[in-house]
């Protein structure tokens, strides 16, 4: 069988013959060779724990064993991925992979598509892992740097996060290098809802990881949003664990996102929090949303004159202009005058809008022809046309 393109060999590891054959042939719908042992041992015995691919840990097998085996696998020069699947997934247990160096955990009761998806991101890894001259296509490689673009609005119900969405979906279309839209919004934030992702990573265990933190573990949490590819980290599913989470935190957590992807695009709160504060200094671009309405207006007046006064640039920010053919007896130049900057991009107002929000599908994949995603691919193409060259689609 050919492998699919950017997908290593798969072996499963578990010492129940049933549980070993089921996991086998459910990840032989990926399209890659699969291949089902016992144990470790009789893996390396066929010749192939050196050789790239990804080893998935059946729920058959102790944790405290399979972190012990990860150990043996990363001695090999890290070619080799591992995705463990276990019965209970506790926080403990979670921590103890990822500090192992265990790309996913997953729970045995999981979505079918769940397993997948791990061992397809963690095949991804691998794949970004071999030398130069490896027979690795050579845009799998994460771009030096990626570009964050933070969505920020000063009154709520504006659409922010709906807008934050499309941009995220349609740039994660336009290009191959990954893209992440991060939930800053850490109270209120449903970004994971708006897709339809069941958020069983967020963004406090990021968090929680602390100095530890680097590319891999963080890659391990991102949800995957199937339709587009988009990788996303949820905003906590607790409102009170927002207090768990600073400043300083989101600027770690960035920063190792530009590492991996092209476009880190942040959705954050209508206030200027600590989080809030931390993605609007570390955005290169910074889209201002307001509606055609005095109130949204003077909302983003107001916020700009704020970030003025903070130090942060305001050259950096982008007007986005929502709802902008509502006939409220303003007009775009009323609202140019009142902020002080042109709008760099109009977005009408339609019904099909709500109607993707309850959905789950956002407009620029639902309706790719409605003038409100034609609006946001136009935001996306100004945003990629002032990107680095590497971070654009070839």
């Amino acid at each position: 069988m050919r492998a699919r393109e950017g997908l290593v060999p798969i072996n499963v590891i578990d010492r129940d013959d049933v549980v070993r054959q089921v996991l086998t042939e459910h990840l032989r719908a990926l399209d890659t060779n699969t291949h089902g042992y016992e144990n470790l041992a009789k893996l390396n015995k066929a010749g192939l724990g050196s050789q790239p691919g990804v080893v998935v840990f059946g729920p058959s097998e102790p944790p405290d064993d399979v972190i012990a085996g990860v150990a043996h696998l990363h001695d090999s020069g890290h070619r080799q991925g591992a995705v463990m699947v276990v019965q209970e997934l506790t926080a403990d247990v979670l921590t103890q992979a990822l500090r192992a160096g265990i790309d996913d955990v997953v729970s045995a009761t999981a979505e079918d598509g769940e397993l997948t998806d791990a061992v397809k991101r963690a095949s991804t890894r691998v794949v970004s892992r071999q030398p130069v001259d490896a027979t690795v296509p050579a845009h799998l490689s994460p771009p030096t740097e990626g570009k964050v673009i933070t969505v920020f609005c000063t009154k709520g119900g504006a659409g922010k996060s709906v807008v934050a969405v499309n941009l995220a979906v349609a740039l994660a279309r336009r290009t191959i290098q990954p893209v992440v839209l991060v939930d800053a919004d850490l109270q209120f934030g449903d970004v994971a809802l708006m897709l339809q992702l069941q958020p069983s990573h967020t963004v406090l265990e990021a968090v929680q990881a602390g100095e530890r933190l680097d590319g891999t573990m963080l890659e391990s949490l991102l949800l995957r949003h199937p339709a587009s590819g988009l990788l996303v980290l949820a905003a906590p599913t607790e409102p009170s664990s927002a207090d768990q989470i600073g400043r300083v935190d989101l600027s770690r957590i960035l920063d190792v996102l530009r590492g991996l992807c092209a476009y880190v695009i942040v959705d954050t709160s209508a206030n200027f929090g600590e989080v809030t504060l931390a993605a609007l200094e570390g955005a290169d671009d910074i889209l201002v949303l307001a509606g055609l309405d005095v109130m949204s207006l003077k909302s983003a007046r107001v916020g700009l004159q704020t970030m003025r006064m903070l130090g942060v640039p305001i050259g950096r920010v982008k007007f986005v202009l929502n709802r902008a053919n509502t006939r409220v007896g303003l007009t775009e130049a009323d609202a140019e005058r009142a902020l002080q900057l042109k709008v760099d991009v109009a977005l009408p107002s339609d019904i099909i809008v709500a109607e993707s929000v309850n959905r789950g599908a956002p407009v620029v994949t639902s309706t790719p022809r409605s003038k409100f995603a034609k609006s946001i691919e136009d935001l996306a193409e100004q945003l990629m046309a002032e990107a680095p060259v590497g971070a654009r689609a070839k």
